[in-house]
């Protein structure tokens, strides 16, 4: 038995690399890579070697349809729409503790590259 097949539950066996999940999805073989950089922020440091498990992932892309009809059916709820936890942003106004997302805005010229808010704004509501 393989390490990815230890931690999976036995009905998760039969899908690892036989047939697909469903229909219209495609194995995504795993393997080993270097992640992080020496070069560049800190929290990037330091390169170290990171194996991942194989996968199936869909084969086309999912259409905001598709995901309408999978959130109505699952109740699902995306992160940015979770409430969140003060005890995670102990420093924090607990008025913007709201769920939201970062939001791309185009700059309106060259901007300094070392600081994101000159292109990315956290938008309160945004999902």
């Amino acid at each position: 038995m393989s390490r990815s097949s230890a931690h999976t539950k036995p009905h998760e066996r039969s899908q690892e690399a036989g047939r697909p999940p469903t229909k219209g999805m495609v194995r995504v073989p795993g393997g080993t890579f270097l992640m992080g950089s020496n070069d560049f922020y800190p929290e990037e440091r330091p390169v170290h070697r990171v194996s991942v498990d194989g996968f199936w992932m869909d084969e086309h892309p999912v259409t905001n349809a598709e995901f309408r009809r999978f959130v109505k059916a699952t109740g699902y709820v995306t992160v940015a729409e979770r409430p969140l936890d003060p005890a995670d942003y102990p420093d924090a106004e607990l008025s913007l503790l709201v769920p939201g997302s970062l939001v791309f805005h185009k700059s309106h010229g060259p901007v300094d590259l070392r600081d994101f808010r000159n292109w990315w704004a956290y938008t309160p509501g945004a999902n």
